[in-house]
């Protein structure tokens, strides 16, 4: 049998959809990617990719193979958490991507916890904004807790919240009427947005006729907002006290929008002690 080495970077190069995109995410060089896929062709003798297409395509053997080498992936994933759990031993790091949005101190009694039980495992924070999905699937955290209103097949996901966030603009802007405003009134000002920490990440909820001002955290964007610079959603939980002293005015020109929030793991990933301990941890 070959190295499930090798049998990574194939199933990489299909996640990623190219040799050089499965490189990065490996961490290996260009050169490293293409032997291991010819190492696997050659051991079984056969054509996985058409060579034939600008980006790699599988052939109808490889679209057979995908399936099975995915399988054994993940049965040997479980394995190693199999072989740990019997000796007794957790992960030394755990990796959790957490949404800049999501109040922290809903998973502070978790951590405390963590802290507890497992005094031995590393735990890497990841705070990320508007990138938990593709945190997770280029394996940079293990579990990831983010609003999504769209589902991955890739990814198990857990409902765990769902957050409310309105379209708020300060009373100090100069309109007609601050309870009832236009879109066309909305685009006289700029739209304040957080770009996502991932660069590949489209920005969504964007009104075209608007000028745009990025930030890169929710701090900003609440300051410039709550100051009259602008305008845009932020999530009720940070704006309760503010809309309730007026400061900031809750508006429905754009609708409402509420956000299913998920923890969520990879399908094809077994789950160790302290992993496991964090997504049931959630009911």
């Amino acid at each position: 049998m070959v190295n499930l080495e090798h049998l990574q970077v194939i199933d990489s190069i299909c996640a990623e959809g190219s040799f050089q995109k499965a490189s990065e995410k490996l961490h290996k060089v260009r050169s490293a990617v293409s032997y291991s896929v010819k190492q696997v062709e050659s051991y079984y003798d056969i054509q996985i990719f058409n060579r034939e297409t600008y980006r790699p395509e599988l052939t109808a053997d490889g679209r057979l193979l995908i399936v099975q080498i995915r399988h054994l992936l993940k049965q040997a994933s479980e394995f190693e958490t199999f072989i740990n759990e019997i000796k007794g031993e957790s992960e030394t790091e755990l990796r959790l991507g957490v949404s800049s949005t999501f109040p922290l101190d809903k998973i502070t009694r978790l951590l405390i916890e963590l802290k507890q039980e497992f005094p031995k495992t590393t735990i890497h924070l990841e705070i990320e904004v508007a990138s938990g999905e593709r945190m997770l699937l280029d394996g940079k955290v293990d579990i990831a807790i983010y609003g999504s209103p769209f589902k991955n097949k890739a990814i198990d996901y857990k409902l765990i919240d769902t957050m409310n966030v309105p379209l708020v603009i300060s009373k100090n802007l100069p309109l007609v009427d601050i309870n009832r405003v236009s879109e066309a009134e909305l685009a006289a000002y700029p739209q304040v947005i957080i770009k996502s920490t991932d660069s590949k990440s489209p920005d969504t909820g964007i009104l075209d006729e608007a000028l745009k001002w990025y930030v890169t955290d929710l701090h900003t964007k609440k300051t410039l907002i709550t100051q009259g610079l602008g305008w845009g959603r932020l999530p009720q939980h940070l704006v309760e006290k503010e809309i309730e002293n007026n400061e900031l005015i809750s508006l429905d020109t754009l609708g409402e929008f509420e956000l299913p929030i998920y923890i969520t793991k990879l399908k094809n990933k077994a789950l160790g002690p302290v992993a496991l301990k964090i997504w049931n941890y959630f009911k």
